[in-house]
């Protein structure tokens, strides 16, 4: 169970660094999500989560559990930024497409943090609902 807790909260770390939303592209939803992880703010990553409901259980709360789990994951980002004297930074690689009409997009982010160090993100899915990016959490 540890093994599976640990899988899941580095898979959630990696997805909400590489991505989160905005309404302009896949680039600066990916930018702005990992600022916000980084700067500790869980409610805007959360809102900005795609997060499919569950219509075969109704008392199944997924944004719940991910909000639970992923307090967790930003209080480790935010030591890893304070360890590196805070985020400089972030940039985004040019989105890559993988469907034609261009709503879902796989996003690369790079951390560039104030000691001069930087780390790359892991690349993340986003998709488009209703002209808004999201992190696509399927």
């Amino acid at each position: 169970m540890k093994l599976v807790m640990k899988f899941f909260s580095v898979f959630l770390l990696a997805l909400i660094v590489s991505a989160c939303s905005s309404e302009e592209s896949p680039e600066r939803t990916a930018e702005n999500c990992v600022k916000a992880v980084y700067s500790g703010d869980l409610d805007t990553v959360i809102n900005l989560m795609y997060l499919p409901e569950d219509k075969t259980n109704k008392n199944f709360d997924m944004k719940e559990l991910v909000k639970s789990k992923m307090q967790q994951v930003i209080g480790k980002a935010q030591k890893l930024a304070q360890e590196h004297g805070g985020v400089d930074k972030v940039q985004a690689s040019p989105a890559e497409y993988i469907n034609e009409d261009k709503t879902m997009a796989k996003v690369k982010t790079t951390i560039f943090f104030k000691d001069k160090t930087q780390q790359e993100g892991a690349s993340a899915s986003l998709i488009k609902i209703d002209g808004k990016w999201l992190m696509n959490f399927n």
